[in-house]
């Protein structure tokens, strides 16, 4: 049976879940409170599965050719000692391969696949929601009101939605400042081979995706205010890089002030519930497991495909679709988001010892170690595979 869904928020997962539920059949409608999309955004590597889920929608050929070459990762100390080399070939035998790219390319082959099919109404944030046993009722910050029969909220992490509706969940501040960026300029690095400097309280990744821009992404353990870190975010990345290399110096400097800057306080999402009647949560909005899981976007993108197989699977029965979705996602979110605190404590040391720990275990580790701590943590079981609740 069709449904009038609408979607707020037209990021990764809001997208891909337009795109699944339109070719069920459904009538969908995005709104984003963003004036227009941006490629502002981090580089991320979409893991196997979400390969997998791509490739229905026929996207794994466009993403193949927006990808960035992965060949190796320089796990480097402050001063930029090696601490260990990972070979992304090596790492990735007897596994699907993984696409490296940046998030707006993701976004971008998204929005191109979806953009004629659906509505999509930029500039359009909700402001009430009311629901019945029916239907739901969306009261727009200038007044006017829209009725679907489902309701996705898919705003990112601080959705201000998910507050009005989902008044049990809580926002958990990681206490970790994001700075992301793309910085078009020549440069001497080898395409594919990234560097990541682990030291107390930071981390730094530099990755050349192409010979003529680098992304650059900073981790910082910081307990201020995200809005105050926001407008003091060029000053704190030079103090906190003040002692590094000449080379690292200037980057930082050459990406303030011409790069494409992305910057937020990471957060998590914890919702005891992902569905109030014939509302829900998607993606980031529900379950953030923040990047350092590695799996915000991919984990955006199966949790898209797992409420449009709940919903084909019980197209006469909304409240058990949405009780599928909810059943599922739960653990695999618990699952992730204690994964990015574990990697918290190793990439983001808190003190020296736990930095010369964390180091000499690492290099160390026996290479089939080494390869089975970066990539335990990012496997889906069969059943989890197959929507198995």
């Amino acid at each position: 049976m069709q449904k009038r869904i609408i979607i707020s928020g037209g990021g990764i997962a809001g997208l891909t879940a337009a795109l699944f539920l339109h070719k069920q059949g459904h009538e969908v409608t995005i709104l984003d409170r963003a004036q227009a999309f941006t490629n502002a955004g981090y580089l991320l590597s979409l893991k196997n599965f979400g390969v997998r889920i791509m490739e229905e929608l026929n996207l794994v050929g466009p993403l193949r050719q927006a990808a960035t070459p992965s060949d190796f990762m320089d796990f480097v100390d402050g001063q930029g000692n090696r601490i260990r080399r990972i070979s992304y070939q090596k790492m990735g035998e007897g596994m699907e391969p993984s696409i490296t790219l940046t998030r707006g390319d993701l976004h971008r082959q998204i929005h191109e696949a979806v953009k004629d099919q659906v509505q999509i109404r930029m500039n359009s944030c909700i402001d009430f929601v009311e629901q019945d046993a029916h239907q739901v009722k969306i009261t727009l910050t200038t007044k006017e009101t829209l009725e679907a029969d489902v309701l996705i909220i898919s705003e990112g992490l601080r959705s201000t939605t998910r507050e009005k509706c989902f008044e049990d969940s809580q926002l958990e501040d990681f206490n970790v400042f994001y700075v992301g960026g793309r910085l078009k300029k020549n440069h001497s690095y080898q395409v594919g081979s990234f560097k990541t400097y682990i030291d107390v309280h930071k981390m730094l990744s530099i990755y050349p995706i192409r010979t003529d821009e680098l992304a650059i992404q900073c981790y910082i353990y910081q307990t201020e205010e995200v809005s105050s870190l926001r407008q003091h975010a060029g000053p704190l990345l030079q103090q906190t890089f003040q002692n590094y290399s000449a080379e690292v110096r200037e980057l930082m400097a050459e990406l303030l002030a011409s790069g494409l800057v992305f910057a937020d306080k990471m957060g998590m999402v914890h919702a005891p519930n992902l569905v109030q009647g014939r509302i829900l949560l998607l993606g980031d909005a529900g379950y953030c497991p923040t990047a350092l899981s590695g799996m915000g976007a991919s984990l955006s993108i199966y949790g898209a495909k797992a409420l449009a197989h709940f919903m084909a699977e019980s197209p006469q029965d909304l409240p058990r679709a949405l009780s599928n979705y909810n059943a599922v996602m739960q653990p695999i979110a618990r699952k992730f988001q204690t994964n990015a605190r574990n990697n918290a404590a190793s990439f983001l040391p808190q003190n020296e010892p736990n930095l010369q720990a964390f180091a000499a275990a690492f290099r160390n580790a026996s290479e089939s170690e080494a390869h089975r701590r970066l990539t335990d943590q990012i496997i889906l079981t069969p059943d989890q595979l197959n929507f198995v609740r």
